[in-house]
Order: C-alpha cells, then structure tokens, then sequence
C-alpha cells in the first residue's frame, strides 16, 4: 500500500481569491484601506502567521498592543474566511478523478500549512473529503511543513512501515519538497500550481498533469 501526502493549496485547489478576499473583509471591519487582490495573493501559500504579518502590517506597527491586535485579526480572519471557504476556490482539472483512483487501494492525506478545521471544511466543499484517510493543518502539531514532523506523526498513526509502504509527498512549493525528502518520501513537483519553481532542492519527479499522478501507482 502506497502512503499519498499531498498539499493543499496550489496543488489540489485554487484558494487565493477567497483567501485574498477574506483579507480585504478582515481590512473594511478593521477600518483599513483595501488592498490590490493581486497584491495579497503573494502571501496566501506561505502559513498563516506570513500573511497576517504581510497584509495588515499596517494594522500590527503598533508594537505597543502587537499580541491584542494581532488575536484580533486572527479571530475576525479565521470566522470570515471559514464561512465564505469555498466561494471561489475550486479544484484543478483532473483532481477529484485522481484522488478517487489513488483512494481506491492507498491512503491519501493532506498535510498543509492551513489551520486543520478550514483545511477539513474546504475539502469537504469541495466534495474531496471522501477520498482523503486524514488531514494535517498548520495548527494541527508543534510544527508545520517545512518540517517533516507533519508527516511523521500521521504516518505514525496510520501504521506506515517503510519495509512495507511507499510515500509520496506532493505538492507545489520548496516547503513541500523540504518535507518530503525530510521524511524519506519520494518528492514529486506539481508544475501547475502557485509557483513557477520547485525551489532549490530538486524533486525526485515533476508531473505537469494531475492525471500523470497515476503513474506512480
């Protein structure tokens, strides 16, 4: 049995214009000028603490009241962007038809820097959470990818042997590739999500297509 861990964002979806969106409504409640959505997107795959920090830096300056202002936004961010998760998101083509294939025979996980009960809603929306053995968010342990901690606790849980299990760690950032070879996993490169380079640590595979995902069972 082969042990799938798959990214979330910019890898099985779409997610920058609700993320983005729900900055911009976080923003209007806060009484901030809104931002160019463009602009926001830059910050939507690099964990949560990065795109607080990125996109209300103007809201945070205030070192004086930093921790009340900065539970604040996390509050207002996560309510907003949990009851509007899947208004524009969507999947890439080919993605529920892989996962129901690699479901069929293997366990599939997703392990990704979004806190674990958005992570669970929006794979849910998306009619993906059927396929998917169990999820590892951001919030979900100690660390996040590029850890391989993620990844080691699930595989734990669910009974990974290397003697007896293949792993696969895909995604579409230098974070999820770090992971993966971390953990031992075979890395495999997403070339149709958010970025344009895998990063500086080379991948073992690189598939351009997520029907090509098929191959590696």
């Amino acid at each position: 049995m082969n042990f799938f861990f798959f990214d979330l964002d910019g890898t099985l979806e779409d997610s920058r214009d609700d993320m983005a969106n729900a900055v911009n409504a976080v923003r209007e409640k806060l009484e901030l000028p809104l931002r160019d959505t463009k602009d926001l997107k830059k910050y939507v795959n690099k964990g949560m603490h990065e795109l607080y920090e990125n996109c209300f830096d103007d809201y945070l300056s205030d070192n004086m009241n930093y921790k009340l202002k900065y539970e604040n936004l996390k509050n207002y961010y996560e309510q907003y962007y949990f009851e509007n998760i899947c208004i524009l998101s969507k999947c890439y083509d080919e993605i529920p038809n892989t996962l129901k294939e690699l479901s069929k025979e293997n366990k599939v996980f997703v392990i990704t820097n979004k806190p674990e009960k958005h992570s669970r809603e929006l794979l849910k929306k998306l009619d993906l959470a059927k396929y998917i053995t169990d999820v590892m968010g951001g919030d979900s342990c100690s660390e996040m990818k590029p850890s391989p901690m993620p990844l080691k606790i699930v595989a734990e849980q669910h009974g990974f042997s290397f003697s007896k299990n293949k792993a696969f760690m895909i995604g579409d950032s230098a974070g999820d590739i770090q992971a993966g070879h971390a953990f031992q996993a075979t890395t495999v490169w997403c070339s149709w999500g958010y970025n344009s380079e895998p990063g500086s640590l080379a991948p073992q595979i690189t598939v351009n297509s997520p029907k090509d995902l098929l191959i590696l069972i």
